[in-house]
């Protein structure tokens, strides 16, 4: 009983997660701090990189 309890708890999180994602996001990057880092982050993901520089410099 408490497994099944546990499960629809933890599908009403993900749904309600789901719903809310923008809101969640705009929360967390709302601070410059983890803004920079989220960002500094995905520049050392070479494919990223690539294609966010590609589109703002129009090379690739």
């Amino acid at each position: 009983m408490q497994r099944i309890l546990l499960v629809i708890l933890g599908l009403l999180l993900l749904i309600v997660s789901y719903r809310m994602r923008y809101r969640v996001v705009n929360l967390i990057l709302g601070s410059s701090a983890i803004r920079s880092l989220a960002i500094r982050s995905l520049l050392n993901i070479p494919y990223v990189k690539d294609k966010l520089l590609g589109q703002v410099f129009r090379y690739s």
